[in-house]
């Protein structure tokens, strides 16, 4: 139980470092009893703090009983967003009290999107479970396995066009509480000193974002939370990559010999071109290592950002 909580901490850091707008919910699962920990919310200190404060596991468990409870969760949720649940299960059996294929048709019917990751063997149910709502099934061989399998539910999911209904949001940035400020936190009903956000709306206090305020349920949020989430809306194309035997007209002896992002030299040993790629838009050249940090972190193209600005600079001179 330690290993799984320490490495579920590791989760829901992770996700909320990529999907600063979602939203998350814990439900544990004892004795054939669905229990809720925490309801849907953002702020991963909440989470974490419940988390720790019910390690235990007691008699059976109930996968159809899970499965009702996080529907009825899950069925508020607008169109607009998604809904997935991600199941971690160690039993090698189940005890519901009616017939779980119903109840995987109705997931099934409301756009849930079940995942598991098995702690123990294989099993049908969840294999079936995950194939009809369009979820993920693998089983944990060990610790760092498991790591690994969390790990890869973090980033957000690709948007299924059929079910991808854009719609409108009211959003608030706050301002953050000016030092030594004294306010009653509006989430813990505490009086507070200093850290805090203001909702521009009713001037109430929140302790950290991104979050609803509870007084008049605006989203409040931060500019970098919508750019994160914004980049994984739009991602960058895949750069192609350039032959590493090069011929003397090669274009990129033409452009320069070195990485357009952090200026290292692209030539190997005797001066030969050495492995790189090349943006489709800006046709500039980088480094495998520039790749990795500009799909992963930097969610931007150096090149196309520079040839940009230019351009418009010269609209406004004209």
């Amino acid at each position: 139980m330690a290993i799984m909580a320490k490495h579920v901490e590791a989760f829901i850091r992770e996700f909320f470092d990529q999907n600063p707008l979602s939203q998350i919910g814990l439900v544990s699962i004892k004795n054939g009893i669905a229990h809720t920990l925490t309801d849907l919310g953002g702020s991963p200190e909440s989470h974490i703090q419940a988390l720790m404060g019910k390690l235990e596991a007691a008699g059976d468990s109930s996968l159809q009983n899970a499965l009702e409870l996080v529907h009825e969760h899950l069925n508020q949720i607008p169109s607009y967003g998604h809904r997935e649940v991600l199941i971690l299960y160690s039993a090698l059996s189940t005890s519901d009290p009616g017939d779980i294929m119903e109840t995987i048709q109705k997931c099934k019917k409301s756009r849930l999107r079940c995942s598991v990751i098995g702690l123990s063997a294989e099993m049908f149910i969840c294999k079936h479970l995950c194939q009809e709502t369009g979820g993920l099934y693998s089983v944990a061989v060990d610790e760092v396995h498991l790591k690994d399998l969390l790990l890869e539910h973090a980033p957000p999911p690709p948007a299924i066009a059929e079910f991808a209904i854009s719609n409108l949001i009211k959003m608030g940035f706050p301002q953050r509480a000016a030092e030594g400020s004294m306010a009653i936190c509006s989430c813990h009903k505490e009086v507070k000193i200093g850290a805090g956000y203001t909702c521009p709306r009713c001037k109430a206090r929140v302790c950290e974002l991104p979050t609803e305020c509870t007084i008049c349920g605006l989203t409040l949020v931060s500019s970098p939370h919508l750019a994160r989430s914004y980049h994984h809306l739009f991602p960058i194309a895949p750069f192609d990559e350039v032959p590493t035997l090069a011929s003397s007209n090669d274009p990129r002896r033409k452009v320069g010999k070195s990485c357009f992002g952090c200026q290292q030299s692209l030539l190997g040993a005797g001066n030969k071109p050495g492995p790189c790629v090349t943006c489709r838009k800006c046709k500039h050249y980088f480094c495998l290592d520039c790749d990795i940090y500009i799909h992963e972190s930097l969610h931007n193209c150096p090149g196309c950002e520079s040839t940009h600005r230019p351009k418009s600079v010269s609209l406004m001179e004209e």
